[in-house]
């Protein structure tokens, strides 16, 4: 969710004009471009979050870097965006976009992290298990992360489900260090 008020409330206007111009889909491709080229980026964060680089060169900039890309509804709303001081706030904006896409389609993120990458048995199962929960459409994302050691992560909005390896053995490791301490 987004924590920015402000970034939310421009997230709304632009899926709101998006859907009125039939163009929400590719308003929220190009969103979620903006999203991932910044935030993969450290100079580009700091060139938009930085109040002392112009404005017309922010917007210089944005057109090097999309181009093309960008249909004309978000190059007009980026340009909005940067005149009015806050293109720091593209890329919650962006995330924004995507909650509100998500909640108007009633489509649940789920997020599994799993210790080795996921075949196509396990994210059914996981689908499934989701489907339960909520019945409406699903979308993983999938997060690989060895620490784990073995089994899974699963967050739903704010319910989460630590299946994980690691876990189980911290556990174990708590409850032996109790049980020690008791035991002197």
């Amino acid at each position: 969710m987004v924590a920015n008020k402000v970034a939310r409330r421009y997230a709304k206007s632009l899926m709101l004009l998006a859907q009125e111009l039939n163009e929400l889909e590719k308003a929220l491709m190009d969103m979620q471009l903006i999203q991932k080229v910044i935030g993969e980026n450290h100079d580009l964060r700091a060139m938009f979050k930085s109040p002392v680089i112009k404005t017309y060169k922010k917007l210089n900039i944005v057109d090097r870097v999309f181009g093309n890309d960008l249909g004309d509804l978000v190059k007009g709303f980026v340009k909005i965006i940067t005149q009015n001081k806050r293109s720091n706030l593209l890329e919650e904006i962006a995330v924004g976009l995507t909650d509100l896409y998500n909640e108007y389609n009633q489509v649940v993120v789920a997020h599994v992290k799993t210790a080795t990458a996921m075949d196509d048995a396990l994210r059914a199962k996981i689908t499934s298990i989701v489907a339960t929960m909520d019945h409406k459409s699903i979308e993983l994302v999938e997060e690989v992360d060895p620490d784990l050691i073995g089994g899974a992560v699963l967050r739903v909005g704010d319910a989460q489900i630590d299946a994980s390896v690691a876990r189980q053995l911290q556990e174990l490791k708590i409850e032996l260090q109790e049980s020690n301490y008791k035991n002197k």
